[in-house]
């Protein structure tokens, strides 16, 4: 957003319309040195001049003032880009303070905000744990009020999900219930009546796209939604389980395709198989789990292949790109297996330890 900025205006405004400062003064009733001030920027005009000044330039109060409150697409990323590298090589505190100012500044740009809150979610796990209530409380007060306030149905429908993923880190599951209980399901073939029109409409070309997506979104939900059967499964529902999710990911290279959704799999499994005493099957999804982590994988972000083509606008429209630095996001990988004590039990087994010293070479 630019400061405010009368001055620049006056002046530009009062040339394109081809009258002198004592003409602009003469019509808003003041001297011509106040208008001479106003355009030196020694002074502001009053706030009543304010309306009368922009109709008389057949601009807004806003235009008027050069106050754009809201911020486009691309600066977003750029600055949400920005301050998730900061997260690397400042203190935490001064990144934070930089996104509470910023969400002042803006506090009615809702996609801005609501990148700000997942920032602060995909970054609370940098301090130590009893600052991390706050900091995710802090955030699930920005999903609510664009879910409460916004008109757009889409950044609604985002913040609700976020809203619930605070909720859950909060470990406040009946808010999630409540969240979730009187809506009804989308329309699972909603993305399919949009083709048929677009198609009938003879727009091939974003039919294929509409079908593109759906099919994304759809299989990776899909995905997700076996990883959930997984944790609630016995121990007789788990091979098949896995084997079918298994299947799933390689047909549609899915390691290379959504390698975060992969880490989510691979590391289920593992918990999974060592709850139900299964070692050999622990260490095969360990197996897979550093193998993706030490492939070419970064910088972890959607993006589209050669099956799914057409999503590269979609991708670009929702604005998904690097949610955390490199670095970060190796840590994380690591912290996740060593720092788990669910994988002590595996502290003896040679394979364990060769591929937790392999996985270790991340961090290097």
């Amino acid at each position: 957003m630019n400061e405010l900025n009368i001055a620049k205006t006056l002046i530009l405004k009062r040339k394109e319309k081809g009258i002198t400062q004592d003409e602009l003064a003469n019509y808003i009733g003041i001297s011509k040195a106040s208008v001479s001030k106003w355009e030196t920027g020694q002074s502001y005009p009053d706030i009543t001049f304010l309306p009368q000044l922009a109709t008389y330039f057949n601009i807004t109060v806003d235009e008027l003032i050069c106050y754009e409150p809201q911020m486009i697409k691309e600066d977003i990323n750029k600055l949400y880009q920005r301050l998730c590298k900061d997260f690397t090589v400042k203190p935490f505190d001064e990144v934070m303070d930089e996104i509470r100012e910023t969400i002042k500044k803006y506090y009615s740009c809702f996609p801005l905000i609501y990148q700000m809150g997942v920032l602060i979610i995909n970054h609370y796990d940098l301090v130590d744990e009893e600052k991390r209530e706050l900091l995710i409380s802090e955030a699930l007060e920005i999903f609510i009020r664009i879910r409460e306030t916004s008109d757009d149905i889409e950044i609604c429908r985002q913040s609700k999900g976020m809203e619930a993923t605070c909720y859950i880190l909060l470990n406040q599951p009946i808010e999630v219930i409540d969240l979730f209980q009187d809506s009804n399901f989308p329309m699972v073939n909603e993305s399919i009546l949009l083709a048929q029109g677009q198609m009938m409409n003879g727009q091939t070309s974003e039919a294929n796209e509409t079908l593109q997506i759906g099919a994304y979104q759809n299989l990776t939900l899909l995905v997700q939604d076996l990883v959930g059967l997984l944790q609630n499964s016995d121990k007789s529902q788990i091979e098949e389980i896995e084997r079918r999710i298994l299947m799933i990911s390689d047909t549609f290279d899915l390691d290379a395709l959504s390698p975060g959704i992969m880490f989510s799999v691979y590391l289920t499994q593992i918990q999974m198989n060592l709850i139900h005493g299964n070692t050999k099957g622990a260490i095969k999804s360990l197996q897979r789990y550093v193998d993706l982590a030490m492939s070419d994988i970064y910088p972890i972000m959607l993006h589209s292949d050669d099956f799914f083509n057409h999503i590269d606008g979609w991708i670009s429209d929702i604005g998904t790109g690097i949610t955390r630095d490199d670095t970060i996001v190796k840590a994380g990988i690591v912290a996740a297996i060593k720092n788990n004590p669910m994988f002590s039990v595996l502290n003896e087994n040679k394979e364990y330890r060769f591929l937790i010293e392999k996985l270790s070479l991340l961090e290097e």
